[in-house]
């Protein structure tokens, strides 16, 4: 003797949730996944960019800088 009866709209909305339910969590998987991948892309990437960085000169340096010793002595 049953004491409830689940209707066939009944069985068709609970397939229909946990369908939606399992899509979800398969998509977070994905995402999850994905923006990992990214992360890691990142920081190799910012990795690369301090070992790429490097010191110039504010300008050229002179090509002959005169020398001190044959300069005029004042005093």
């Amino acid at each position: 003797m049953a004491i409830a009866k689940i209707t066939r709209e009944g069985l068709v909305s609970i397939a229909v949730l946990v369908a939606i339910l399992w899509g979800c969590i398969l998509g977070e998987r994905i995402l999850t996944r994905k923006t990992t991948i990214e992360t890691y892309r990142v920081m190799r990437q910012l990795r690369y960019m301090k070992f790429k960085r490097h010191i110039e000169p504010a300008s050229q340096p002179a090509a002959n800088p005169p020398s001190p010793s044959l300069g005029s002595v004042v005093g």
